[in-house]
């Protein structure tokens, strides 16, 4: 995502320099097998899955790991969530899984996770059917089509700040930020904010990712299962939607262009696709929905708080803003405007490192190897965790600090930190992401000041970050800024 030249910075050229040494650890099998890796298999069929999920709840996943690299090393096998898998160490162990991408391993999630997302889902796709949906989606979701898009989520972003922060002592930012990051993907993606299709949706989307990160126990009561039923709702309101914009766009109400949903229509039935089926649109607004929605909250919710622990990177911000908004006179923001506010990208990027909305990347062996002097059986899940390489201080000095400017005008060494993942399954939405962040705090920070009700407030993960009391600020809203 960064290119920049890092010969001018020492430690980030010497871990190039330990990089660009790495070869591949890996060769397939041969007569004389290699060792499993060391490490415990656990409880029969549960295997270890209880304690890492209490820990992964707790938002102290990295404790599971570290418990086990102190014992057995930098590779090491667990089982986790009905299958036996292989943690791999940071960035070598990265780099080996995305290298090897559809070669030795490919993108797999639990089998629950699958169901839950459907066949169709870009998330479950791999070799030559993800990189034909990867194409299709590039239009919406890459620098070409987002640039249209900015002035509508400047829109929706103003608008969300006058319905609930205007005249408001105390606000519950956890919430209403949640709301915001659903509305605008909404709205890009299938053009309705409100009523009772979006409530439906929004309900049913929240009851849906709370079964992601629990045991998939299919029973009346129980998450998962609850999940399961929102899914089917969610898609019986979408299956509305799309008929109705099918219709719309035979009639010329609605162009190609307007949202994500009139561009997947027109794109797949003007090249004859066979995925040109509703049952294929669903299960992928649903996977960019969830994806487009839920890891922003995280993202923005932290923000607030560390700029407010750290508030001369607040003052920083401030001023990058107000310059951008003293050049605009008031006038929308547009794409151009995004990419000046580097300093808040950096920011942005501080927290993604920190606290991680999406922390854990699952591949599946598809062709028995050894890699680090272990045999890797055909079936086994390996996995990458992005607290091996972010909280490492052989990569990012004093982990625990907050430090924007570990970003300032540096590429970091590849495999290192991985916020939107990597290799060719790098996260398609990470540019949508970036320019929705940005352009929140731009408003944010130019209007309102807060304070934290409680600095030391708990995050937890159901699947993702979240804050155990909601987040409560008390804010204060600003003077006008005065732009000639």
């Amino acid at each position: 995502m960064m290119t920049e030249n890092v010969s001018h910075h020492p430690q980030l050229l010497q871990n190039s320099k330990v990089l660009a040494s790495l070869d591949s650890k890996a060769k397939t099998s041969s007569n004389k097998k290699a060792p499993l890796p060391p490490g415990s298999l656990g409880l029969p069929l549960l295997g270890e899955t209880l304690e890492f999920l209490r820990l992964t709840q707790a938002n102290r996943s990295a404790e599971f790991l570290n418990r086990r690299v102190a014992k057995y090393g930098q590779v090491f096998k667990t089982h986790l969530l009905f299958s036996p898998a292989v943690s791999v160490g940071a960035p070598d162990g990265n780099k080996f899984l995305f290298a090897n991408e559809n070669k030795l391993v490919q993108k797999s999630w639990p089998s629950h996770v699958k169901k839950l997302f459907g066949p169709n889902s870009l998330m479950n796709k791999t070799g030559e059917q993800h990189k034909h949906a990867r194409r299709i989606f590039t239009s919406f979701f890459g620098p070409d089509g987002l640039q249209r898009f900015v002035p509508r989520m400047d829109k929706m972003v103003r608008a969300h700040f006058v319905q609930f922060w205007e005249g408001k002592d105390e606000i519950m930012a956890f919430a209403i930020i949640k709301q915001f990051t659903f509305a605008l993907a909404a709205d890009l993606f299938f053009s309705i904010t409100e009523g009772p299709q979006f409530q439906s949706l929004e309900r049913d989307l929240f009851t849906l990712s709370q079964g992601i990160a629990q045991l998939p126990l299919d029973f009346p009561g129980t998450s998962y299962h609850n999940a399961k039923l929102s899914r089917n709702r969610f898609l019986c309101t979408l299956d509305t939607i799309i008929c109705q914009r099918r219709k719309d766009m035979e009639e010329g109400k609605v162009s190609s262009q307007h949202d994500l949903l009139s561009v997947m229509i027109s794109t797949l039935d003007q090249d004859q696709d066979q995925l040109a089926t509703n049952e294929y649109i669903k299960d992928n607004i649903l996977n960019f929905l969830f994806a487009g929605h839920d890891t922003s909250v995280s993202t923005l919710a932290g923000a607030l708080k560390y700029l407010f622990l750290n508030p001369q990177c607040l003052e920083q911000v401030i001023e990058e803003q107000k310059e951008i908004a003293i050049e605009k006179a008031g006038s929308s923001l547009n794409w151009d405007d995004t990419r000046k506010m580097k300093y808040t990208w950096q920011v942005m990027q501080e927290c993604l490192r920190l606290q991680p909305a999406v922390e854990v990347g699952f591949r599946e062996c598809i062709k028995e190897f050894e890699y680090e002097g272990f045999t890797i059986p055909k079936g086994w899940k390996l996995f990458w965790h992005l607290g091996r390489s972010h909280m490492s201080p052989q990569f990012f000095p004093n982990p625990e600090r907050f430090d924007p400017d570990r970003f300032e005008g540096l590429g970091l060494p590849p495999f290192i930190y991985m916020s939107f993942g990597g290799g060719p399954r790098i996260c398609l939405g990470a540019e949508f992401a970036r320019t929705e962040m940005v352009v929140f705090l731009h408003y944010l920070v130019l209007n309102y000041e807060w304070n934290m009700v409680d600095p030391y407030e708990g995050v937890v993960r159901s699947p993702l970050p979240m804050f155990q009391k909601g987040l409560p600020l008390k804010i204060r809203k600003k003077q006008p800024l005065e732009v000639h």
